[in-house]
């Protein structure tokens, strides 16, 4: 896939109308708060991508609501998507009609590469848990579903539990139904994405990587509701689940979270994201847009080559920061506005 065209109005501290990015790999360069984060966070919200951002914080301030536009060619054709984004949500039209943001999904999207991104790795097992479920949503309509109809059911079984526990038996019932089947998923989508997340941090760094989800109910959940119902009253909330299942890195069989190095996080975040474009390559049958922010940021020189090795075998791909990768064409980005010179 290959973005022709983005235009945005109100969006953060971008200046600019229009923006043509170039084909193949191409570097953003500017100063700190230029605006370089601003113009990848509104490409990759445009083409369906969720940031942690407040979308009221998104809105250049005093404005009501912000407004972005991106033209992309695929294999299958052209596509027009436009989003309305305010305090309320987001307003999302593919080729002028109105659709979900799920509806953008049949697009390949875009794969957005952070520096906060290494917190997925070191940081709180809700980090490591929420990037679970955005990534296997990207790929299952059934599993959006399936993690809404739970957490509605875990809203209702924890209020009983505050009340005292009368009537729980159906809500252990029905929360059992939804997170048996979110295990499976669970399960099956690390059996497909674990391989090529440890082939592609072998190019990255050395030693031996990988997945393991830790569930707080391995065996059978409606069991494990029942055993734990007495210090759940006491407590006032659900105990075992999906909802407090975690995603561990391992390093030589421990726990990255607890062991890896600064540097090692930032390799195993960037496998992660980089294996989850390669992922949505196969699904889609062709490659999302790659954008990564701060690319150089707390990479060794042997791991910025493995960066550039992958961003140059894409039909599109931004790179971020200070400086560009040399024999890369670089657009400058300077107070809110984007120049490409010879594009």
């Amino acid at each position: 896939m290959r973005l022709l065209l983005f235009r945005q109005k109100n969006f953060r501290n971008l200046a600019f109308a229009a923006f043509e990015p170039p084909a193949g790999l191409f570097a953003l360069v500017g100063g700190n708060a230029q605006g370089k984060t601003s113009l990848l966070l509104g490409l990759h919200l445009v083409l369906g991508g969720e940031v942690r951002t407040a979308l009221a914080d998104l809105v250049r301030f005093g404005e009501r609501e912000a407004w972005l536009y991106a033209e992309v060619e695929t294999e299958l054709g052209r596509y027009r998507v436009e989003q309305r984004l305010s305090p309320e949500g987001r307003e999302v039209l593919l080729n002028e009609r109105s659709v979900g943001l799920r509806g953008l999904h049949e697009l390949p999207g875009s794969v957005l590469v952070l520096p906060e991104d290494v917190e997925v790795v070191l940081g709180a097992k809700e980090e490591r848990r929420s990037f679970l479920d955005r990534l296997i949503g990207r790929f299952s309509r059934r599993y959006a579903a399936l993690l809404s109809a739970y957490e509605r059911a875990l809203r209702q079984r924890n209020a009983l539990l505050k009340a005292g526990g009368n009537g729980l038996g159906v809500w252990d019932r029905e929360l059992a139904r939804y997170g048996e089947e979110i295990k499976a998923l669970r399960r099956r989508f690390l059996q497909r994405f674990h391989p090529l997340f440890q082939s592609i941090h072998r190019t990255l760094a050395p030693g031996e990587v990988g997945l393991r989800l830790e569930e707080t109910a391995p065996g059978d959940l409606l069991e494990a509701l029942e055993a734990r119902r007495q210090e759940e009253l006491e407590r006032g909330q659900t105990l075992v689940g999906p909802h407090r299942d975690d995603l561990v890195f391992l390093l030589g069989g421990r726990p990255a979270h607890r062991f890896a190095s600064r540097g090692e996080a930032k390799a195993l975040a960037l496998a992660l994201r980089l294996a989850e474009h390669r992922l949505l390559t196969e699904h889609h049958g062709e490659a999302p847009l790659l954008l990564v922010d701060e690319w150089s940021e707390e990479l060794d020189e042997a791991r910025r080559q493995a960066v550039l090795a992958y961003a140059r075998g894409l039909p599109q791909a931004a790179l971020a920061g200070l400086l560009a990768p040399e024999g890369v064409p670089v657009c400058w980005v300077e107070g809110g506005v984007v120049e490409c010179p010879g594009a």
